[in-house]
């Protein structure tokens, strides 16, 4: 092999070798940035999921803390408005709804146990409270739904306002208007599946 021939073949090498390399520093600042996008990603979803579960609003929810600002002060009133729930239970068995007669048993003694013997104080009450309140509501006002037509479902909205008027007067403290709202709340959540009962009467249990 020629002198010349070799000096040939030799830079060409050198260019190969150098753009091998540049292709490899390519491909891994590629990795890199790909690497890098992926645990930015990552950690929005954890900041989001964080955000979420450091809410101010699901922190109140699954809390034992009381939302009543004066403290333990019970209400008799109150205390007996839990047990109108019971009222209705024959009449859902008795229509097949089982499971919101059932509901209404449980939020019976929840809302019993939050609302007057640990009232205004730290009490897992508050929490079971808090989460059966909802599906008892939600699953009678489907079994009305079920039974009798959306138009009996309507007046439900009677019940949702007074127990938002006891919510906000329990945020300015105003102890004797919560008291008659909040036995109002379940006095007109009773009341309603009684009426739209006594209106229209039992559904005959159909079983096959």
């Amino acid at each position: 092999m020629s002198a010349n021939s070799l000096r040939q073949r030799v830079p060409s090498l050198a260019e190969s070798t150098c753009s091998f390399a540049s292709e490899s520093d390519e491909e891994s600042t590629s990795t890199t940035q790909l690497t890098t996008t992926k645990s930015k990603q990552l950690e929005r979803r954890r900041s989001s999921i964080s955000e979420v579960a450091n809410s101010t609003f699901l922190r109140k929810r699954l809390s034992r803390q009381s939302s009543l600002p004066w403290g333990h002060k019970r209400s008799t009133m109150i205390g007996i408005s839990c047990f109108l729930f019971l009222l209705p239970i024959p009449c859902l068995f008795q229509s097949c709804c089982p499971f919101a007669a059932f509901m209404l048993a449980v939020v019976t003694v929840s809302s019993f146990s939050s609302d007057y013997l640990y009232s205004g104080v730290e009490s897992w009450s508050h929490l079971f409270d808090r989460a059966l309140a909802p599906i008892a509501f939600f699953s009678n006002i489907y079994a009305v739904y079920s039974l009798f037509g959306i138009i009996w479902v309507l007046p439900a909205i009677i019940a949702v306002k007074c127990h938002v008027m006891a919510m906000y007067h329990s945020k300015r403290n105003n102890y004797d208007k919560f008291v008659i709202f909040h036995s109002l709340w379940h006095a007109t959540g009773a009341g309603l599946i009684l009426l739209s009962f006594g209106v229209n009467g039992l559904r005959e249990c159909l079983v096959e």
